[in-house]
């Protein structure tokens, strides 16, 4: 999921270069209106006259232009006094973008991805309750007592995804089930001539780590400590806790033992995975999403793909999906039109919530669920899973135990560090040094 960050000073002349800001309308007329009302939603919309709202997102392989743009089109054809604007979020971290546009002034209206931000209070608007009460009551949140976030779906974290050929070439007749078969497999591929393990990095630094703290650490961590957001939150747990540090020190081994692509960290997110499906590695650790490109491309088949739930150090039988949500900017003017258009999409229109959710192989988190049907490999990626047990994301929690504002990206910038070299306890040191000091600001 590509997330190429651009520098403040290219989002500031981008910010300035936006015509229209948080809330604002199509012409002179309707802002003087909104303004001399209160900016309502009910005085505007509700009345007939039109309302702009600013919806920030990003593009990948599956979210294509042409996948907001449908739903932009549909909303719009059963909405025509409200218009949503797409605002596009670049860069390698959509926080630090949000960041970016809400010190500019000029923070959209909808976002995708709000949970880092949310931890601050007066970011985000109450969701209303009667919106809240249609989904899955796991999947609603609240921080420091307020529910400003509205559940968008989950997403099935990390497998790894393989090359049947290179498996049957290297003599591996089937995938590992402990991490010391994972190891051995490895080896075996190096001997026969292929590269064991797909990696990214350049201008993607959460692509670095994502397969290995999502499919691996996530695991053994929680696993041992399942309460381990609040432990380390309270000050019980440190990141230097043997579990973390050998479990990452497990996964420098493999980069040392030369089992990565050389050209790993000159990769994005995107790149890697292409250069994986061409056959440039055996393996490649990815999320759910990555199954329904291969089971729809025309350029592949999905038959010549396996997927298997990755061994970790600790033999954990757990695995975590990643919440996701939108969130409605306090500066919002239009705020009810923003909700509305926020139920429209998340189940409010089946078609157009299938619609959202089969583009990039999520899954539904309303209480009247929305189903399709999936292809061989997503449906062996979900099978996989059956007799594994359901823990939440460390990084991705929402809510209250929620990591601090800007302590992941801190991490996979880390991470990136331990990929290149750097001596694991050292980093993980840093870590509870800036967990500290983001955790008292």
């Amino acid at each position: 999921m590509s997330k190429k960050l651009i520098s403040v000073f290219l989002c500031m002349a981008m910010v300035a270069a936006l015509l229209t800001g948080c809330g604002a309308k199509d012409s002179t007329k309707t802002e003087d209106t909104a303004a001399n009302s209160g900016n309502s939603t009910k005085d505007t919309a509700a009345s007939g006259q039109e309302v702009t709202l600013t919806w920030a997102v990003f593009e990948t392989d599956n979210y294509t232009a042409e996948v907001w743009q449908h739903i932009i089109d549909a909303f719009e054809a059963d909405n025509p006094n409200i218009k949503i604007k797409k605002i596009l979020m670049t860069g390698d971290s959509r926080p630090q973008f949000l960041k970016t546009m809400l010190s500019a002034g000029n923070m959209p209206d909808i976002n995708i991805d709000p949970v880092d931000l949310a931890t601050t209070d007066g970011t985000y608007a109450e969701v209303p309750e009667e919106l809240l009460a249609k989904y899955e009551d796991t999947s609603v949140v609240s921080f420091h007592g307020k529910k400003t976030l509205v559940p968008a779906y989950k997403a099935l974290r990390n497998q790894v995804y393989y090359h049947k050929d290179q498996f049957a070439a290297a003599g591996i007749t089937s995938t590992p089930t402990t991490w010391e078969e994972f190891v051995a497999d490895c080896d075996k591929l190096v001997k026969a001539g292929y590269v064991p393990l797909m990696g990214a990095g350049a201008s993607d630094i959460w692509a670095t780590s994502f397969g290995i703290w999502t499919g691996v650490m996530n695991s053994d961590i929680m696993t041992k400590y399942p309460d381990f957001n609040k432990d380390i939150k309270s000050g019980k747990l440190s990141w230097t806790d043997p579990v973390v540090e050998n479990g990452l020190q497990k996964w420098q081994d493999l980069i040392k033992a030369g089992y990565y692509h050389k050209g790993s960290m000159s990769f994005s997110y995107t790149q890697a995975q292409a250069e994986f499906q061409n056959g440039g590695s055996a393996m490649f650790m990815d999320g759910s999403w990555a199954a329904p490109t291969l089971d729809n491309s025309d350029k592949y088949n999905s038959e010549d793909f396996g997927v298997f739930v990755s061994p970790t150090p600790g033999n954990s039988k757990t695995y975590c999906t990643m919440p996701q949500y939108w969130g409605v900017s306090e500066t919002c003017k239009n705020k009810e039109a923003a909700f509305k258009f926020c139920e429209y999409v998340l189940g409010g229109n089946k078609d157009i919530y299938k619609y959202y959710l089969q583009a990039d192989g999520t899954f539904s988190v309303t209480k009247d669920p929305v189903t399709y049907e999936m292809g061989p490999l997503q449906t062996a990626f979900v099978d996989n899973y059956k007799d594994y047990k359901l823990v939440g994301e460390i990084m991705k929690v929402a809510g209250d135990t929620s990591m601090p504002s800007g302590f992941e990206d801190f991490t996979c910038k880390s991470l990136q560090n331990i990929f290149t070299g750097a001596k694991v306890s050292e980093e993980l040191k840093t870590w509870d040094t800036e967990f500290k000091r983001l955790t008292a600001e």
